[in-house]
Formats: structure tokens, C-alpha cells, sequence
């Protein structure tokens, strides 16, 4: 299931079920926000996307998402949906805040940026960028969050297992062809950008560390416990993207 959102007002257009793995969708104006297998959501005609304040679509569904799992007690997610989003994400993480160690693994990803040279946030658009093979050693795109202190929430204790959810999109973009020549001619076709579900597994390797980088533990599997051995506090999320294909992360969440 998918909420479906008008990007000039950010107002829901429609619920609809998830389309089959690589099935495109035109999707020129709108965005999606993802809603977890088995969360339970009612849009109404009160629901509303912005302002995020705990009752939005997006609250009801990492809601729904952390009521599947009774055995945790609190769940932090990011839709990626406004430009406050970024500031959850490290866009310029270096090693040793990599989850993979080498020296050549950094951030690799692609946002919006608006006239005043801030990061940005257009929904779905957040980009892991494909493999980098033309370089030696290869390098993945990588994204990581910026630290997620659930100190407070665990009344400092931390924690020592969590589960993570996360949703990613493909898009492509067709040309804009108008013609009066050549084997094009008398085309008049518009550009379409497709929206395409991907396998939340196969191209992506996520990992997660509890100690602010400095050891990692992954990759991990979607909404499966991991174990992150000792208690801490200071939780990052990486993903990152080995496959020759551009991923666009839609959201993601931590439960604990």
C-alpha cells in the first residue's frame, strides 16, 4: 500500500496498492509514501501529509509499523519528505563512519538543493548513487544517517538489538520527443518519469552500528532483529549500493 501525494501542495491524491516488483508507473507531479506491509492506516479525507507532527500519514504508518512488534517499545523514522529530513542524514560521512572501513568508501548520494545552497529534500528523491566501476578500488554510492541519540528514550541505557525498515524506488525518465524528421517524425510525445518498485534486498547492503560508526554490524536483513552485542546510544544506519543501478531512498525507520 502507497499513499499518493501532489508534489506542489503536498496533498493526498489517492491510496493505492503496491504495484508488483518492476511494474513502472508515470508519475509526473506525484510522490509515494511507502506504508509497511501490515501497518495499519485509514486515510480519511482529514488526513494530511505536512505538517509532520505525530498525526501526518507518514507518524501512522512508522505507528502502524512498531505495533507489529510489540517486543520494541519505541520506533524513529524520516519519509524524506521536506528539507528538515536531510538534517537526519550525514551528507559528507567519511571512514571511519563507513560501514565497510576502506578508505575509499564516503557518501555517494544525490539530493535537491535549494537557492540559498542548503541541502534540499524533494520526496523520493533522495539517490544512493550506482557503482562507481570506472575507479580502482570500485566504489558504491553510500548514504548514512547522522547520529540518532535514543539515549533519552531508554533513560540511557541504550539498547542492544534493533530492527530496521527501509523502502526504496527506482525512476527512469522517458524523453520529450517533438518532431518533424527522421524516423521520429510527427512524434509529439511528453517526458514521463516512472516510478518503479525494486527488490528491498537484492541491491542494497544495510548496516547498523549503535556506537556512532565506529563498528558496524551487516549487512542486515529488513525488519529482522539484529544484534548489536553491547548496549549504547548512539545509532547509525548505512546503506549502501553495489549495483550498477540508481536506488532512491524513500524512507526508513529504527526499532528499539
Amino acid at each position: 500500500m502507497r499513499v499518493v501525494a501532489d508534489f506542489a501542495t503536498y496533498d493526498i491524491l489517492q491510496v493505492e496498492k503496491t504495484p508488483a516488483i518492476g511494474e513502472d508507473k508515470p508519475f509526473n507531479g506525484r510522490f509515494a509514501i511507502p506504508v509497511p506491509d501490515g501497518a495499519a492506516l485509514q486515510v480519511t479525507d482529514s488526513s494530511y501529509v505536512l505538517p509532520q507532527d505525530g498525526n501526518d500519514v507518514a507518524a501512522q504508518a512508522a505507528a502502524g509499523l512498531l505495533a507489529q512488534y510489540p517486543m520494541y517499545d519505541h520506533v524513529l523514522y524520516n519519509f524524506l519528505l521536506e528539507d528538515v529530513d536531510v538534517g537526519d542524514l550525514d551528507t559528507s560521512a567519511l571512514p571511519p563512519v563507513s560501514p565497510i572501513g576502506a578508505t575509499t568508501v564516503r557518501t555517494r548520494a544525490q539530493f535537491g538543493r535549494n537557492g540559498g545552497g542548503s541541502p534540499g529534500m524533494w520526496p523520493n528523491m533522495a539517490a544512493i548513487l550506482p557503482l562507481n566501476d570506472r575507479v580502482v578500488p570500485n566504489r558504491p554510492g553510500m548514504l548514512v544517517t547522522d547520529t540518532i541519540d535514543i539515549g533519552p528514550l531508554t533513560g540511557g541505557a541504550g539498547a542492544d538489538e534493533v530492527l530496521v525498515w527501509w523502502y526504496l524506488f527506482e525512476f527512469d525518465t522517458t524523453h520529450d520527443v517533438m518532431s518533424d524528421f527522421g524516423a521520429t517524425s510527427g512524434d509529439n510525445d511528453p517526458a514521463y518519469k516512472n516510478v518503479s518498485e525494486t527488490d528491498q534486498e537484492t541491491n542494497i547492503d544495510v548496516y547498523v552500528s549503535n556506537d556512532d560508526g565506529v563498528t558496524w554490524v551487516g549487512p542486515i536483513g529488513r525488519l529482522e532483529p539484529t544484534d548489536l552485542f553491547v548496549f549504547d546510544t548512539s545509532v547509525r544506519v548505512a546503506f549502501v549500493n553495489s549495483s550498477t543501478t540508481k536506488l532512491y531512498l524513500a524512507a526508513y525507520a529504527v526499532l528499539f
